[in-house]
């Protein structure tokens, strides 16, 4: 194939400082170049299948047929295509531009990776296949060998698979694809377990593989020495690596596995892009004098933003690289919409604002106002999906942004969630430790806070994919903003971009609000079908409302059902008599059934006693206890006065529990209720203290039965003192 290619259909292929076109390592039977899609106004890749040659008939309809699978594809795992055609016999497909550092070249330059940090990875990367596999055409013919190590929002590491295998013929035995698979991901391990690739190596040999659980460790070393026989479940595999995690962190750290995918110095992949966009370009000459670079913790490490503050005015701000015209013609899009001038701080506090732009024909970059704050795609990468009260007060500020926008005369917004910035905090040393704080709150728990729509053209504007599908005259219509305003309020709920087919939100969103976002996701397929921001917003509050006044709570949500009022007291009154007559027939209606609320002996078994009988009880037994301690214990006549007779006290609580007994026992009880009140008022009629014979026994009735023994009295004299 020609390398004086200018242009492929509508993608401008991009030129380096030399005039070559720039290319890609993806697939080794593939040609990819760098290009620029005029259709959707972004940087693609661009892959000419068997490196540009022809393909016989069916070949090209194997290939195309996977390629339009691989397009419905929405998994971060995954390299997003958009499109897929021929074009001059020769067969394509256009996917999202990638940057990162293969899996062989990251271990090469930096070494072993840490074991958690692996399993991670490999466990993302396995998730994501596990929920692709009934696709078996497409993922039988992925490799597995050399993934690219990237990063999601510059803050967490992913493997990403960049090569569909399209060139290859597709695989006729599923099952062998499966074996495949599964050999290749246990190379992988073994590539950043160790820090070299598998060449016939021992496993044994490394202490990194011989610490880890039996499991994975036969499941590793079978598959390394026989690819051809290694196990077909991908599935089996994934639960080895989660047992390995598991082993290594505590029980609380298991669902907090992203965490320990936080980027780094030690972890940070190279980027490409920079390289390749900006060849030769002084990055570090051209800022000089004009801004001071911004270190710290909390800067991340995008190519293509510096955060910075201006020289001469201390004036925070970031800079945006934009690429040179070799890589993106200036006509092809506007850097700063023309009617920004119509901008007012205080009138449109919505909106981001765009300071300077410079512009060479060897680079341009861009100036913006920095605040505290982060982008709405950071929250996500943390927090994945959203309730909905969060996603409302979110759509609220989207909203007063867009109409903001209309004012400045911009009628294109790109909704991206890169695009759209949280501005909260207060800035400082501190601030990256706060902002890690405030995305594990819910945002009605958050200090107030603006949300900021970016209308001016980034680099990642320029690569990122659109949250929305379509076409070049679409972008500017009223339409194209309604369906992308939707279209980012399910993402927020299902963390799914540019999700294809019906959304599955979780269990947090109640039935009656999907079933509505359902409709208008697929309204807004039709072209002037879907409901504008404001209608949208006015819905979505109202589906989230409960049915009835009394307000929804988690409980409802969950979908527990609403319980009668007559139905809860009645559950609190429950008698520890109503085993003896809950069978009376003044407990059944007339047709046999039970009264509503009045279980049954058989229905009560299993269910806990009342405490209100315990404490009777207890208290009948302590005041036995001290009558006995009373009449064995006490002291001499003189000292103390003598003890009545246990026959002569009168147990009041006794005397009503006998008594309600066998009330109960004559006649049944009405309901649950009423045994509480009538033991109740019984209780409260009982005298406080307890009565005593208005007669005294005889004193010397008394002194019979103090008086010792002959035998008693001889052992006293021999050697017991203190007794009489």
């Amino acid at each position: 194939m020609s390398t004086n290619l200018e242009a492929f259909g509508h993608f401008h292929i991009a030129r380096r400082a030399n005039g070559e076109p720039v290319e890609f390592q993806r697939s080794p039977k593939e040609v990819v170049f760098l290009a620029f899609d005029s259709k959707i106004k972004r940087l693609v890749e661009l892959h000419l299948l068997k490196s540009g040659e022809a393909m016989n008939a069916t070949e090209k309809r194997s290939a195309l047929d996977r390629a339009k699978l691989a397009i419905q594809v929405r998994g971060p795992s995954f390299m997003r295509i958009f499109e897929a055609g021929e074009d001059d016999s020769v067969t394509y497909f256009a996917g999202n531009l990638n940057d990162g550092e293969f899996a062989e070249d990251y271990v090469e330059r930096r070494g072993a990776v840490p074991s958690v940090t692996v399993f991670c990875l490999v466990q993302q990367l396995l998730d994501d296949l596990v929920e692709l596999q009934s696709c078996s055409r497409l993922v039988s013919r992925m490799s597995l060998v050399n993934p690219l190590v990237t990063t999601l929002e510059d803050t967490f590491l992913h493997l990403r698979v960049v090569d569909y295998g399209l060139s290859d013929k597709e695989q006729v035995d599923g099952e062998q694809g499966m074996r495949r698979l599964v050999a290749e991901c246990c190379g992988l391990l073994f590539l950043l377990l160790t820090g070299q690739p598998y060449e016939g190596q021992n496993p044994d040999r490394f202490p990194a593989l011989t610490c880890l659980p039996t499991n994975l460790r036969t499941h590793l070393r079978a598959s390394l020495a026989d690819p051809l026989n290694a196990s077909l479940s991908l599935e089996k595999l994934r639960d080895d690596v989660k047992e390995a995690y598991a082993t290594l962190v505590s029980s609380i750290q298991v669902r907090t596995s992203r965490k320990h995918l936080v980027v780094t110095d030690s972890l940070q992949p190279q980027s490409k892009l920079q390289d390749l966009l900006l060849e030769k370009v002084p990055v570090a000459e051209l800022l000089a004098g004009r801004f001071t670079v911004a270190n710290g913790d909390d800067v991340r490490r995008y190519p293509f933003t510096i955060p910075a503050l201006n020289a001469k005015t201390e004036q925070p701000l970031t800079v945006h690289l934009l690429p040179p015209s070799r890589i993106v013609d200036k006509g092809q899009y506007e850097a700063v919409p023309l009617q920004m001038w119509r901008f007012n701080a205080e009138r449109h506090p919505n909106v981001l604002r765009s300071l300077s732009l410079w512009e060479n024909p060897d680079w341009t970059f861009l100036t913006e106002e920095r605040e505290p704050g982060f982008p709405l795609s950071r929250l996500m990468a943390d927090r994945l999906t959203l309730n909905p009260p969060e996603v409302l007060v979110l759509l609220r500020q989207v909203r007063a942004g867009l109409e903001q926008l209309v004012e400045c005369g911009v009628s294109v917004a790109d909704l991206h969630p890169s695009n759209l910035l949280l501005r909260v905090g207060k800035g400082g040393a501190m601030q990256a430790r706060e902002f890690e704080r405030l995305m594990q709150k819910r945002l009605d728990a958050w200090p107030p806070f603006l949300l900021k729509l970016r209308a001016h053209t980034t680099m990642r504007s320029l690569y990122e994919p659109l949250i929305v599908e379509g076409a070049e005259d679409e972008a500017g219509s009223a339409d194209y903003r309604n369906r992308t305003f939707i279209t980012l309020a399910v993402y927020l709920l299902t963390g799914e971009r540019q999700a294809g087919g019906v959304p599955k939100f979780s269990e947090m969103v109640s039935d009656p609000l999907a079933a509505y976002l359902r409709e208008a996701v697929a309204a807004s397929r039709k072209q002037g079908r879907a409901p504008t921001p404001a209608d949208f917003i006015e819905a979505f509050e109202k589906h989230m409302a409960p049915a009835d006044s009394a307000g929804r709570g988690i409980a409802a949500i969950m979908g527990a059902e609403r319980v009668a009022l007559a139905d809860m007291e009645s559950a609190g009154a429950v008698s520890d008599f109503d085993d003896d007559y809950s069978d009376s027939p003044d407990h059944l209606l007339s047709d046999g059934s039970k009264l509503a609320g009045q279980p049954s002996i058989r229905d009560r078994k299993d269910q806990p006693r009342s405490s209100f009988g315990l404490l009777t009880w207890a208290t009948v037994a302590l005041m036995v206890a001290g009558v006995a301690y009373w009449l064995f214990f006490s002291g001499s006549e003189e000292s103390k006065p003598p003890a009545p007779p246990p026959v002569a006290i009168d147990s009041k609580p006794a005397t009503v529990a006998h008594e309600l007994a066998e009330t109960g026992a004559r006649a049944p009880l009405t309901s649950n209720a009423e045994a509480g009140r009538n033991v109740q008022t019984k209780l409260n009629t009982a005298p406080a203290e307890p009565k005593v014979p208005a007669t005294k026994p005889p004193l010397v009735e008394i002194k019979k039965a103090i008086v010792p023994t002959p035998a008693e009295a001889a052992q006293y004299k021999t050697g017991t003192p203190g007794k009489p």
